[in-house]
Order: C-alpha cells, then sequence, then structure tokens
C-alpha cells in the first residue's frame, strides 16, 4: 500500500481526542457564561436578589450548583438523543440531507455511470460495495458516512452527476472511499452528536424567547399577578442570552470541524489518485467546482451540522478560519504541481449527456483500470443478477455449491426443502455460469451483492440467512471462501437491521488484548493452508515469528465457529493493534513463499471481515 492506513486510522483516532479536548474546553465555558447570564438575569428581575448577592458574592453556590446540572445534563441529552439517532448508521444521515437511495438494478444513464463508479472504487479499496443515496442538490458534492465499511453509504449530489464527466466522477468517490479507508468517517459521525450537544443551548434559547412572549401577554392580562412582568422579563432576557450562547456555541463548533477535518482532506485527495490511478481526475473535479457557479454549497436546512462530511465546503464561511476544507486552489496545486491557474469552462447539463454505460466486456481493455479488468472477467447474467434483489439470492446460493457431486446434491436438495422450487430453479440457472469462476471472482460477486440483499426486508434477510447456513453445512464440510462468503453476509448487511451488530469503537490497544483470539485465527489460517502437516506448521511458525512470540507457543483450540464469535472482538482492536496482527496473517498465508490465488484470495476474505485496509497485487 503506497498509504498506510493504519497510520491514518490511528491519526483519526487522535484526532477523535482532539475533539474530545476541544468540546469539554467549549462545555466548560458554555458553564461559565450561563451561569453568568442565569446571575445577571434572576438579578434584573428581583432587586433584592442584587443586594444578596452583592452581599454573599457574586456566584450562590446553589444557583451555580443547579444551573451547571441543568445545563450539562441538557448538553448530555441532546448529544444522546442524537447519537441514538446516528446508530442506524450512514443511511440516516443520507435520508436527513433528502437523499434518496439509488435501486441497485436501475437502468437510468447517469445512476447507472454511479453505481458502476461506486462498485469498480469498492473492489480497488476491498470493501463492501455501500449503498448510494442521490441529494436532489445542483452543487458538486459528495460525501461517505457510517460507523464502519458494514453501515457505509455514498452520498452524491445531482450537481456532480450532471457537470462532472466519468473520470471526475470516479476520482470525488474514490476521495469519499478514501475517508472510510483512512478512519475518518467514524469520527465525522460521532463529531454530529457532540457538535449537537454545544448547539442545543442556542435551541433553547429560541423556545425561551418564544415563550417569554406568552409569559407576558398573559403578565399584562393579570392584574393580581405583581411579579408576572419581572417573570416575563426574566424568561426574556435570559432566552436573549441563551442565543447569544448559541451563537458562541456554533463558533466553537465550527472552529472545532475546521481544527479536526482539513489535513484530512489532502490526504484524502492523495488517496484517491492512489485507487483511481489518475490524478488528473479528481483535480478534474476540483477545477470543474472552481469554475462552476454553483460551486459545493448545499441548500438543505441540515447541511450545516453535516458540513464536515462532504467533499467540498457544504455552506458559505464568513471567515477562512471557519473552513472545513483547504482552498479549492491549494488542492489543485498538490495534485497538479505544475497547474497554471487556469480553469476550464463550466460545462452545462446538456453539454455532459453521459453515454448509455457500456457492459465491461464491451470497453477496450488498454483503457481499463485494475478493478474494471476484474469487473470485465464476470459475466454479463451474474453481474445482472449481483445487481437485482430479487436474484441476489440465488447468486450467493449458487456460489456456495459445491463442486462435489455428492455435496452438490444435498446442497441442492436443502434449497428446494428449505427454500422453494422457484429459488431452485434460479439456483439452477445460474450454476453453468458460476462453476468456471475463480474463488477471487466469487467473492467479488458477494461483495457486489451486498447493496443489493439490503433491499430485502428484515424477515426476508432473517430467513435468506438462515437458508445461507443451512447450505454451507449441507455437505458436512466447510472451506474459507465458503465461511467468508457467509460472514460477509452476515457483516454487511445484517447492519441494516440489527444496527447493534456493528463495530463503533476501540476497546483493544494493545496485542495482548486479542493475543488468544489472533492466534486461533492464525491456527485456521495455517490449516486452509494445506493439507501437508510440514506445510501447516510453516506457516504457524511463520505467524509466530511476525508475533514475536515464542516458537513453542501452544496453538489454540480452532474452528470456523469459534473464530466466528470472536470476530468482533478482533474488529474492535486499534489501528496499531490490527497492523500487528495483519502483517502476522500475511506472513501465515504467505508462507511457502508462493503468491498463489488462494493465498490472495484468503487475504482479502480477512480484511474484508476484520476490515482491514488490503489492496491485493494487481
Amino acid at each position: 500500500m503506497a498509504s498506510n492506513f493504519f497510520s491514518q486510522q490511528d491519526l483519526a483516532r487522535r484526532n477523535t481526542r482532539i475533539l474530545v479536548v476541544f468540546f469539554s474546553l467549549a462545555v466548560a465555558l458554555l458553564l461559565l457564561l450561563t451561569n453568568v447570564l442565569v446571575a445577571l438575569v434572576f438579578g434584573f428581575a428581583d432587586t433584592e436578589a442584587i443586594q444578596s448577592g452583592l452581599q454573599r458574592g457574586f456566584f450562590q453556590t446553589e444557583l451555580l450548583l443547579w444551573t451547571s446540572l441543568i445545563v450539562l445534563g441538557a448538553i448530555a441529552t441532546a448529544m444522546l438523543v442524537k447519537w441514538l439517532q446516528l446508530r442506524q448508521g450512514g443511511r440516516v444521515v443520507a435520508e436527513s440531507l433528502g437523499g434518496q437511495r439509488l435501486a441497485p438494478d436501475t437502468t437510468d444513464p447517469r445512476h447507472r455511470q454511479l453505481l458502476n463508479v461506486v462498485e469498480e472504487m469498492a473492489l480497488a479499496a476491498n470493501l463492501p460495495v455501500p449503498t448510494v443515496y442521490l441529494l436532489p442538490e445542483s452543487g458538486i458534492n459528495a460525501f461517505a458516512a457510517g460507523y464502519s465499511p458494514a453501515d457505509a453509504v455514498i452520498g452524491v449530489t445531482e450537481g456532480c452527476l450532471q457537470q462532472l464527466n466519468r473520470d471526475e466522477l470516479q476520482g470525488v468517490v474514490a476521495h469519499e472511499f478514501s475517508h472510510i479507508l483512512n478512519g475518518d468517517m467514524r469520527m465525522n459521525i460521532k463529531m454530529i452528536a457532540v457538535l449537537n450537544g454545544i448547539l442545543f443551548v442556542g435551541h433553547v434559547g429560541y423556545l425561551l424567547l418564544r415563550g417569554s412572549r406568552g409569559a407576558h401577554i398573559a403578565a399584562r392580562s393579570s392584574r393580581s399577578n405583581k411579579n408576572g412582568g419581572g417573570g416575563a422579563a426574566a424568561i426574556l432576557f435570559l432566552g436573549l442570552g441563551f442565543i447569544i450562547l448559541g451563537y458562541l456555541g456554533a463558533f466553537f463548533g465550527n472552529l472545532i470541524k475546521a481544527a479536526v477535518s482539513r489535513q484530512r482532506e489532502y490526504l484524502a485527495d492523495a488517496s484517491a489518485v492512489q485507487f483511481t490511478r489518475n490524478p488528473s481526475g479528481i483535480a478534474g473535479a476540483l477545477k470543474q467546482i472552481a469554475a462552476s457557479s454553483r460551486g459545493t454549497k448545499l441548500k438543505h436546512q441540515n447541511a450545516d451540522e453535516n458540513s464536515h462530511l462532504f467533499f467540498g465546503e457544504a455552506i458559505s464561511r464568513w471567515a477562512s478560519i471557519f473552513a472545513t476544507h483547504p482552498p479549492l486552489q491549494d488542492r489543485i496545486k498538490r495534485l497538479e504541481p505544475r497547474w497554471n491557474g487556469r480553469l476550464p469552462q463550466a460545462r452545462q447539463t446538456e453539454d455532459n449527456q453521459p453515454q448509455t454505460e457500456p457492459t465491461p466486456q464491451a470497453e477496450e481493455t488498454t483503457t481499463q483500470s485494475p478493478a474494471q479488468r476484474l469487473l470485465a472477467a464476470l459475466p454479463v447474467l451474474l453481474l445482472q443478477s449481483a445487481h437485482q434483489p430479487l436474484q441476489a439470492e440465488p447468486l450467493l446460493l449458487a456460489l456456495l455449491v459445491s463442486d462435489d457431486d455428492d455435496s452438490r446434491q444435498q446442497q441442492l436438495l436443502c434449497i428446494r426443502e428449505q427454500g422453494s422450487n422457484a429459488l431452485l430453479s434460479d439456483v439452477d440457472r445460474l450454476l453453468s455460469q458460476v462453476e468456471p469462476l475463480s474463488p477471487r471472482q466469487k467473492l467479488m460477486l458477494a461483495q457486489l451483492s451486498v447493496p443489493s440483499l439490503k433491499t430485502l426486508t428484515a424477515i426476508r434477510f432473517e430467513r435468506f440467512e438462515q437458508l445461507l447456513q443451512q447450505v454451507i453445512v449441507a455437505d458436512g464440510q466447510l472451506h474459507l471462501l465458503e465461511w467468508a462468503i457467509a460472514q460477509l453476509v452476515d457483516h454487511t448487511v445484517a447492519s441494516q437491521f440489527r444496527s447493534g451488530d456493528v463495530v463503533r469503537g476501540t476497546s483493544a490497544r494493545d496485542f495482548a488484548a486479542i493475543q488468544t483470539e489472533s492466534l486461533r485465527l492464525l491456527r485456521l489460517i495455517a490449516n486452509a493452508s494445506s493439507e501437508d502437516a510440514a506445510v501447516i506448521q510453516q506457516s504457524w511458525q511463520a505467524a509466530l515469528t511476525s508475533l514475536q512470540l515464542p516458537a513453542d507457543t501452544k496453538a489454540p483450540e480452532s474452528s470456523y465457529e469459534l473464530v466466528q464469535q470472536e470476530l468482533s472482538t478482533l474488529m474492535a482492536a486499534s489501528p496499531k493493534v490490527k497492523q500487528q496482527l495483519w502483517q502476522a496473517i500475511e506472513a501465515c498465508a504467505k508462507a511457502d513463499g508462493q503468491a498463489s490465488e488462494t493465498q490472495q484470495v484468503q487475504l482479502l476474505a480477512l480484511s474484508l471481515l476484520l476490515e482491514i485496509p488490503y489492496q491485493a497485487e494487481d
């Protein structure tokens, strides 16, 4: 990997800690200012309180305590509410911005082009293919949102499809994929919840200001209430004060977003070039943005709180210190150091009509990227099945059917009895094209099927998941590829229905915390590497050497079932710990020194399951 994604993920974690520090400072300052405000307001409403306050000190302990508790409780509640809203992952963010999910089997030329580009970038980055949302905005912008690759979504504006060509669109999408791999996505979604707590103080001010109008009217109509006018005035000034504090909260929030976001954009631009191997793509997109009158601005009311997620500045800023993104010219210069500053003419919608996306087999091999070449080798029928929700189920089942005749008969019988005759017929129709595929191509088709499977209802997916497991065990054998495909479906698609399964934080910060689980996985890899006991032992020793463990370290009991139970523990390891684990996995898989396709598939499958950045050799 040209870019060390483990280091970048670790940096993203450190940025999250910086976010916590800034947030704590902002809350402390808001607490101080709120106590000053409350003391002034209640002193203004009652002159006796001023005299009492001057005699006992400006801040009364009891008033200060209750004010602080109420403010802290309000901020914590606002954060918790937003956090619970975001537990469903990236799709909640996309829908809050007015995004519409694109159907995987769409025939619209622009939409099909976008989905094809997303698939290519997912394969290049070795990630599950994310769900794609289209935002009804004329500005050129995009975002990635979610806690992990399992629940990630890519959002793209209409402006991108209308004003960017395919290479430029690919550069923008690759930029967003780099945010997923670099660990920015999880940090960004946490930032939304954190900043919502700070901004909540301002919302309280608006509510109090509106409430004071009713209280003032009631006080005027009630002559018997001597303190009514003073109480209404207190609420009025308290509301105004909280609004001012709200603006201060927004000030702090924008500073925090700018502090942790700007440098990550440079990194994402560079990573996009790594994925596409075409610096002119993303540079061209940035030039089009600079030339376009629409720019990157969004009109949606929720654009502000999500502004740090986007490819470019989503809202206008009155000062550059609040900008969440570097200047466009600086970003272009980093990509094209010899750029002369000239901008192309802005494209009009009618001038950028895409041709219907050709099938991969129809494209010129010499102009294809590695991901496009991989897609080009897949049969059209299987690609179409992966894109159709009702055909993705039989496709996944066909990928798991064994080459052995006896095992195959057992699996097909299970599909008929536990599924249906119609399902069996669909599987039969696909088998002839699935049989010649390599293990790597089968894994790719499983990746491509993820968005289609996410459109199933929860009940239907649960039934399908059960059938998938039954087909795997029907022949009495279990291989790494079968297990990996089943786990990929369970991990990525189930996140749509069981958000609690998504790993959101880091629990293991040193390798000792996951040593037993890691050795169990490494033993499984060694056992799957060969049937020769000597080769298995060679792989095991290579893993121990990589981890600097004694050569006589005892191998723990290992099985697919045991490793499956511990995957979430391994996924929750810190980036540096994951890097140690991945180095051991590579050493174990490549111990015999032969770069076989089986070894490549092992590494691709495990990186998908463990959410570890890995790019296979072309």
